[in-house]
Parts: structure tokens; sequence; C-alpha cells
């Protein structure tokens, strides 16, 4: 069901609504970014996004090509973000941390003429330029004494480069159907493929959900455990904030614990995005207690957040946790909490704006309460994947995202996310949930983290089987018995049938992927 939202105009440039507006509304002076040390005007910021945007203008960029984004949380990734969208290019963007081999792909794959690095990505960076068949120019931040060129890849100092532009810039005329952004897939199949999103896409999400849903303030102070790389992100701690003038505090190094605990004091920050992993750590924390009693709420998405790591971080701090699902497809949340109706377990309510639907292995709808197919659509649905038409005609099909994730929704309207539909195990006949699995499990004194897939037993039949990683409680008492003792644990809580038939113990933590997701299929690999 669409809401009331008025169409945006045809003549539309989402870089001006999410920073030009700010200027308009007369906040130029207000702080934007807090940085290290640093207060960061909104009038500062849109000066270096008009720097940022002519200076790729003058590197030769043209409408719709793409630019590489390969930075950590600073301002310089908002300012070449934005001013690449504003001069109608195409922006893209990836973890800075990647190995040569990756930066190749993407390099390749997008076709950029211009990529914006970080200085901590040269190491693995550059060795990728010598197969890079379309790079033109290098971007560095961070880093002076460069050379002027790599592998005829002509190579600017950031500083250089944006002081010898104008600040002054007017939008490019772009179409709200035009392209602006490409989101990458978490890869689990392959490489990851780009989610092509329009100028309306980001706009729509943010009015949808952001203002209206969850109700963003111009008085917010937002953080984030998760990069701005990943769109769940770009859209809490930069584009959501931005819509309502509100504050992002950012901060390149890595999101520990102790790190995030002294920015939300430091700043008194209302608004943190985090991850269940980055939770959980948060939870384990050992020192004086902190004071987070500034924060209204904490986003949580990209992986399952089980209610018992929900109830215990409740328990321990009080802050609502807003859980919810969103996709690269999407850009961003569909389904969620809020911050005045929370459950415990469930992923919330359908956010208005987008319509879902729930079918079988055939397509028909499935009954009230049922496992099904999710089919979600709304006007920030990507179209296509790029270079990817079979994939495409799967998961993209005429505004309808179909990602074969399995949901189901109660009689009172929450949804439930039950895993990927190729994480699913059947069992006996039966659909078995390896996130309810692991949910139990994670509830034993003796776990740190797990992973549950499917094997074949010595009949050939598939059943649930568990990777775990013991906490030093476990690791102290691991014996024979801990094996079976896990089994009885999940037996207790669960249908007999969903307990592992088997466990196998990680000595290392288990792999992630570069979403810093469990890479359920690297596990697969290994242990099935």
């Amino acid at each position: 069901m669409r809401t009331d939202i008025s169409e945006f105009p045809d003549r539309f440039n989402m870089a001006s609504y999410f920073v030009d507006s700010n200027i308009e509304a007369g906040r130029g002076d207000k702080v934007a970014i807090y940085y290290e040390d640093q207060q960061i005007s909104f009038q500062q910021v849109f000066e270096n996004v008009n720097r940022a945007g002519n200076g790729l203008l003058a590197l030769g960029l043209q409408p719709e090509q793409r630019v590489l984004t390969a930075l950590h949380d600073r301002p310089e990734f908002a300012y070449f973000w934005f001013g690449a969208i504003k001069v109608g290019g195409v922006a893209t963007q990836i973890n800075p941390l990647l190995p040569t081999e990756d930066f190749a792909y993407y390099l390749n794959y997008t076709k950029a003429p211009i990529a914006a690095v970080d200085e901590e990505a040269l190491e693995n960076f550059l060795p990728a330029l010598k197969d890079a068949r379309y790079l033109k120019h290098v971007i560095v931040v961070g880093k002076s004494d460069l050379p002027p060129s790599t592998h005829d890849v002509a190579v600017h100092p950031w500083d250089e480069w944006l002081a010898g532009q104008g600040e002054k810039l007017d939008p490019a005329d772009t179409s709200k159907d035009d392209p602006s952004v490409w989101l990458f897939t978490s890869g689990t199949t392959g490489h990851s493929k780009g989610a092509v999103h329009f100028h309306s896409h980001f706009p729509y999400n943010t009015e949808v959900y952001a203002k209206r849903f969850i109700g963003m303030r111009e008085s917010d102070i937002t953080v984030s455990g998760p990069r701005l790389f990943f769109g769940y992100a770009t859209g809490t701690n930069l584009m959501f904030p931005w819509a309502v003038g509100a504050t992002t505090v950012l901060f390149k190094d890595r999101p520990t614990p102790e790190r995030l605990f002294e920015l939300t004091q430091k700043h008194k920050a209302t608004v943190l995005t985090n991850v269940p992993t980055l939770i959980n750590k948060m939870l384990a924390h050992e020192g004086p207690k902190p004071d987070l009693s500034t924060l209204r709420f904490m986003w949580s998405a990209g992986e399952a957040l089980p209610k018992d790591l929900h109830d215990r971080w409740d328990a321990a701090h009080g802050v609502p946790i807003i859980d919810g699902i969103g996709s690269a497809e999407s850009f961003h949340i569909y389904i969620s909490n809020s911050p005045t109706d929370v459950r415990p377990g469930s992923l919330g309510k359908l956010v208005p704006g987008y319509t879902a639907k729930l079918t079988n292995d055939e397509g028909a709808p499935v009954q009230q309460g049922d496992v099904g197919t999710l089919w979600i659509d709304g006007d920030s649905a990507a179209l296509y994947y790029h270079n990817a038409y079979a994939k495409s005609k799967e998961h993209l099909r005429g505004g309808w995202i179909v990602s074969g994730d399995k949901f189901r929704q109660d009689a009172d309207g929450y949804w439930y996310y039950e895993g990927r539909g190729d994480d699913l195990i059947k069992s006996g006949g039966i659909y078995v949930s390896p996130l309810e699995v692991e949910n139990c499990l994670m509830q034993h004194e003796s776990v740190k983290e797990c992973c549950v897939i499917g094997k074949k037993d010595d009949a050939g039949l598939e059943k649930p089987f568990a990777i775990v990683v013991l906490n030093e409680t476990g690791a102290r008492s691991a014996s024979e018995g801990i094996t079976a003792e896990l089994i009885d644990h999940c037996k207790k809580h669960l249908v007999r049938y969903k307990a592992p038939h088997g466990v196998a113990f990680h000595d290392k933590p288990l792999p992630r992927n570069d979403r810093d997701k469990i890479d359920r299929k690297a596990l697969r690999k290994e242990y099935a």
C-alpha cells in the first residue's frame, strides 16, 4: 500500500535533496559532522561536495560514469560520494580493507575511470592497477608523498586535488529515474553484483522509513559501528541524519566497543547503528558501565538478532533496539520495529510505503503463520543488477524484489526472519530454520558463536549440524560430554527434530564475509 507521499519531480538530483537542502533551510552554520577534533558545518560540507564535483568534472567524468569509493568513515567519503552524484555520475562504494584481487574485480566490473582510495588501502590497491583496464585517476586521501602515476594511472593527493576546485556548483540536470548509486550484494554465491538505484530511490526510503516510521529529528546525533561502505550505514549515519538536518559522528578507526562507548558519551549521541555481533561484544566488554542515557534507540540489522541477545542488552542498558531488515536491492529497511513499538524476537512490521507477500515454492500465497518466500515492492527497489541478466530476472521482477529469503508473519502483523531460502534445512520433509537453532545454542552458557548448516548423515539424509566456537567457560569444561550437552539443550528448548545431529568445534572465530556476516557458504564447504 502506498502512502500519501508526493511524487518527486522529474528533474531531481539526490545530492541536492541530502546536502543542498540544508543550506536552503538555513542550517549552514549547524554542525553536520563531528570528526576527530573537528566540527564541520553544513556550509563546509556543501562547499566541499561542490569542490569534489568540480574536481571530478575536471578529470573528465561523464554523466552516468561510475566512480569507486574505497574510503574509511571520514568526511572525504561524503564529499566524494555526494560530489559524484551531484555532477550526474554514479557512486559505488566498497570496503577499503579488501585484498588486491577484490580491488581488481571491482575496478573492472564498475569500469570506473576515477577512484578515491584511503591511504591504508594503498598496499593492496596499487597492485590491482596493473590489471585495471578502465581506471585513469586515483585520488588518495590521507597521504601526500605519492608518485605522479602508477601503471599509467594518474595519482592525485586529495588535499592538492580538492584545493584547486571552486566551491560553487549547480547540480546536474538529472532525472529522478537516472542511475545514481550501485549497492553491492553480499556476494554469498560468488562475486558481488551492483544493484542499480536511481536518484529517487534513497530519498523515497528516507521519507517513508527514516522520517515517518522512525521519526528522525533535527536534534539527533548519530554514530555507527557498521562502516559507510555498507548501504545500511550510508543510510542511518549519513543520509538519514542529513535529510532532517541532524549531525553525524564519523571515525575512521575500527569500531570497537570501547570506541563506540567513548564517542556516544563524548558527543551525547541519540542514535546508534549496530549489528548483533558488535552488540554481543559490547555486552562482553569489561570495565565501568558506560553512560548511554542520551541514546533514544539503537538500530540493529545486517544479521539476525537473537531474542536472548536482545533481552540481555535491554537488561544491561535499557536502550530500545530497533531491529529490522533491508537489502542492497531495496536500499534500506522495509520491515522494522519502531521506537514506540518493539517486539523482541521479531523484525517488527511492514513499513508503510512498501507492499509484501509470502509465497510457497509454487508461487501461491501461504497461510498466516506459515513460512514463505518474501516478495517486497516499493519505490526504492532496484530494477536490475549490472551485467547479471539471469540474476536480475530471478530476483528483480518488475518492481518486486524476490530474494529467496524466508519469513513468516504472525496474526498481529509482526514479521519473523527464518533464513535465506538456500540456508533452510529440509529435515524429515520439514523445513528447519538454522537461525532458530543458532538462537537456541547461543543461550547455552558455553557458546560464544555458532553456525548451523545442513549435513547429510550416514543414510544420505540432510540433518542440522552445528559449528560452535566455545567461550572461556565452555573451553575450560570442554570434553566429549559437551557435544551431547549442547544437543540435549536444543532438544529441551526446540522440537526434537530441529536439534543438531552433530556438533563440530571451531578453534578460531567463524569466518565472515565482506559485510561482516558469518560466511555460511565457506562453513558449508568446509563441513558439509
